[in-house]
């Protein structure tokens, strides 16, 4: 299917090229192919059609399309499928196909997972889209989606749009990102971001801004509505996002006093906090009035006072925590850094270092009473062997039992558990089968348990789920599977920013990893 046994689509509608190759492996006797079916693709015709005959060594091959519509028909077929595990935490669908032959039959399958990229989920996804630059300094497409992962400092392609676009910012009210696409040139429209980069113009933006202004700030608030801020001449209007009418445009300051690149609504006082790069300073603006009020004293970026710098996005969390990707000291044209901010004095505090950005802009979702519900959230054993942070909030509820495997109460022990090689023992031993299948159990397990007592995603309802964990390869390979579905079925929600789970660092934990005895 399209070269692969596993498709992602996140785009709709999307056409699938399904292949399929019936090969004839007796060593030295023709046979003859009776059927080929596919119930997916009934439209299809099977040319050539059977029954046939297959010459030693021969195969025939089939190549039929199926159109996915939307989101919705994927999850139809899940529904259909004769896959017990699907439809699950992603909508997919598993596609047969079946061969019959004068002496026998066969079949094989592939797996659709389907994403609804058009919504997003209202979690701590922390969201950052670029624009390209022209030779004269102005914005171009394409504008490229980004989901930022504050733990690894990676930013991770979503997708593009042809237009240039900025000031995004989450609307929680629809699940769906805006922003100003402008290209410095002709008038601004306001438009619809889904994840996965591509846009929509809702309207354009009637304001008293010139069309040559630069957008650079967006945020939503708390009623959904738009606002997004220019820095030639500081207007900031105010947007209805269901039809794009400009509901106010102010302006405030001048460009000598107030510049700020990005701006987030808090959902504590539903106020506009961003950073004044003319003054150095975090600042606070009033939606309702336009104006500002700057902190009293320069910011420090981690004891030092802010020189020069520019942050060039800005978010807020639910729990009205307030953070940047900016530049820094050493370069104040360079925005690569994440930080934290202090509400109480304006001082930022490095989190980590990821990609420079460029007409840059950041976005996630505070309000969450009114968004989509966040789907489950896991990680895998990479995450707690990784991340000391959350190893220790794991144990620190008691040891971890793995029923006949044992029980894990120290960090170096779970590290071992975690970071055990299933083939090859510390000593350089081979594993027997029985011994793999012992360390990948307990692996899992413990990863569940992590998930449970770390991000309050319970263990799989499954009674007696340790006493699997038996001497019995049937029993545990049975567990083994139920884990490691249930262990990476929310690994595409964020982990909540206020884990504080910024550094991962595997060779610390392997380092420290005492290999377990079972």
């Amino acid at each position: 299917m399209n070269g692969a046994k596993l498709a992602a689509v996140n785009v709709y509608p999307t056409t699938l090229t399904f292949t399929f190759s019936a090969t004839n492996i007796h060593p030295t006797l023709e046979s003859i192919l009776l059927s080929a079916m596919d119930p997916l693709l009934t439209s299809c015709t099977m040319t050539p059609a059977p029954p046939l005959t297959v010459p030693v060594g021969g195969n025939v091959t089939y190549t039929c399309e199926y159109t996915i519509n939307d989101y919705d028909q994927c999850v139809a077929l899940g529904l259909l499928d004769t896959n017990p595990n699907t439809p699950d935490f992603d909508a997919t669908f598993t596609n047969v196909f079946s061969i019959g032959w004068d002496n026998g039959s066969a079949q094989d399958a592939v797996n659709v997972i389907c994403a609804n990229w058009s919504i997003l989920s209202c979690d701590d996804s922390i969201y950052v889209s670029t624009a390209s630059s022209s030779t004269g300094g102005l914005p171009m497409g394409p504008s490229k989606l980004y989901v930022f992962d504050p733990a690894s400092a990676s930013l991770s392609l979503q997708g593009e749009s042809a237009v240039p676009y900025n000031g995004l910012a989450f609307n929680h009210v629809d699940g769906l990102l805006y922003a100003i696409s402008s290209d410095g040139v002709g008038a601004a429209d306001l438009v619809r971001v889904s994840a996965n980069g591509s846009t929509t113009i809702v309207a354009p933006i009637a304001t008293g801004a010139a069309e040559s202004a630069a957008w650079a700030s967006g945020a939503v608030l708390e009623n959904g509505d738009y606002l997004g801020f220019e820095i030639d001449t500081n207007h900031l209007v105010r947007i209805n996002t269901a039809n794009g009418g400009t509901l106010a445009d102010f302006v405030v300051g001048t460009p000598a006093t107030f510049r700020v690149a990005d701006f987030a609504v808090s959902p504590v006082n539903g106020l506009l906090y961003g950073f004044n790069s003319a003054t150095q300073r975090v600042t606070v603006i009033n939606p309702s009035t336009g104006t500002f009020q700057d902190y009293a004293s320069q910011s420090l970026i981690d004891g030092a006072k802010s020189v020069g710098n520019s942050m060039v996005s800005a978010f807020f969390t639910a729990t009205g925590q307030l953070f940047f990707y900016g530049s820094t000291n050493l370069n104040g044209n360079l925005a690569n850094t994440f930080y934290s901010v202090d509400l109480s004095t304006g001082a930022l505090t490095t989190i980590s270092t990821g990609p420079a950005t460029q007409f840059a802009d950041g976005a996630t979702c505070a309000f969450k009473d009114g968004g989509t519900p966040s789907p489950m959230l896991t990680r895998d054993h990479g995450f707690f062997g990784s991340s000391e942070v959350a190893l220790k909030e794991c144990l620190a509820s008691g040891p971890v039992s793995l029923g006949n495997l044992g029980v894990v109460g120290t960090e170096e022990g779970a590290l071992g558990v975690l970071w055990a090689n299933p083939a090859i023992a510390q000593s350089g031993a081979v594993r027997t089968p029985m011994e793999s299948l012992k360390a990948r159990a307990a692996r899992e397990l413990l990863t569940a348990t992590c998930n449970a007592r770390f991000f309050g995603t319970p263990l799989p309802e499954t009674k007696g789920l340790e006493a699997w964990m038996a001497p019995n390869a049937m029993l545990m390979q049975k567990a083994l599977g139920t884990l490691e579905k249930h262990n990476r079925s929310g690994m595409r929600t964020a982990v909540p920013l206020s884990k504080k789970a910024w550094k991962l660092d595997p060779l610390k934990g392997q380092e420290r990893a005492v290999e377990p005895q079972y």
